[in-house]
């Protein structure tokens, strides 16, 4: 892994904050906390544009922010646009990712491109902020925009921006380390706190670069993430197979098995949960009609009997049981 510089700005709070304004209310009261944390946290390392009233009195949505020491990830769900009513002057020197996940974000003129640029669902944008941009969303918008010290990751964009499919390998296995980082963050000591850091800029090289050392230790619990994010989406797909992810990642079968040697689950057997979990809510679905036979076959199981015996290991019913104690 690159030994990446630590960084030790002035009015810096080194160490990790995690703000989660959640839905408990509609503009200003949503919004108000996450920026009044921001601001306090990180504003002097990375001040935040104005947003216009439109934008703060009609919030609906989530926001999160995880910092770990220089780096930021900020996270956006809403069914509100977003819009910037006024920018600083102040100049930069960060690397900025935006990772489309619905709906788009269009940022007006940014630096190193000709015209505006739209980042739509499924794709990504990296460029060098030399000053803030004006950017507006759609109504209904998910985003992740990670913010990185110029020094990390300049010379790879600065001056030519790029953009690509968050579909790619390399995204996903930055979108895997990114959520694996927010859940666990509060639990990260020093040393945790700036490893993930260290992969969090490893991994966004990689994603420019289309590649990233799947020998590298730090990396697995990310690739044994974004293994079993490939395969919750793949459950009922019968080619489902650890080779067939590891293909996917473009990673060897040894490799995905090395990812998941330290874990208390191995791939097969995580597979075989989510799909007994899946089987599971199906059946409880309301006026479900689902048979124990379709179950079987819709999640892969090698016959009806295999599926019950199972299944009865897991929740301690049959199928059918599980399905009749439900109102």
């Amino acid at each position: 892994m690159t030994n990446w510089p630590r960084f030790r700005g002035p009015g810096t709070r080194m160490g990790t904050f995690d703000v989660d304004a959640d839905t408990t209310g509609t503009g200003r009261d949503t919004w108000a906390p996450f920026i009044d944390t921001w601001n306090d946290r990180m504003g002097d390392l990375y001040p935040l544009p104005e947003f216009s009233a439109s934008t703060v009195d009609g919030f609906q949505g989530t926001m999160r922010s995880v910092a770990i020491q220089d780096t930021a990830v900020n996270e956006l769900w809403a069914s509100s646009p977003v819009r910037t009513q006024a920018v600083g002057t102040d100049e930069h020197d960060q690397v900025r990712l935006y990772v489309g996940l619905r709906g788009a974000v269009s940022l007006h003129d940014p630096h190193d491109r000709a015209g505006d640029a739209h980042v739509t669902a499924g794709t990504y944008f990296m460029h060098h902020c030399v000053t803030e941009n004006h950017f507006h969303t759609t109504p209904v918008i998910g985003t992740r925009i990670f913010i990185f010290p110029g020094d990390a990751l300049r010379s790879l964009v600065a001056g030519k921006p790029r953009t690509g499919r968050a579909t790619s390998p390399a995204a996903q296995i930055l979108m895997a380390h990114t959520s694996t980082v927010q859940r666990v963050l509060g639990d990260l000591g020093p040393a945790g706190a700036h490893a993930s850091r260290d992969a969090l800029l490893e991994l966004a090289r990689g994603l420019v670069l289309d590649r990233f050392d799947d020998r590298e230790p730090a990396f697995t619990p990310a690739l044994a993430q974004a293994a079993r994010d490939l395969a919750d989406a793949r459950l009922t797909d019968a080619e489902l197979s650890l080779a067939s992810v590891a293909a996917h990642l473009h990673v060897s079968v040894r490799t995905l098995q090395r990812a998941f040697a330290d874990l208390e689950e191995p791939f097969s057997a995580y597979v075989r949960r989510r799909r007994l979990e899946e089987a599971a809510a199906a059946l409880a679905e309301p006026g479900s009609r689902l048979s124990v036979s379709e179950a079987a076959t819709r999640w892969h199981f090698t016959d009806s009997s295999h599926f019950i015996r199972a299944f009865k290991k897991r929740y301690h019913l049959t199928p059918k049981q599980f399905a009749h104690r439900l109102p």
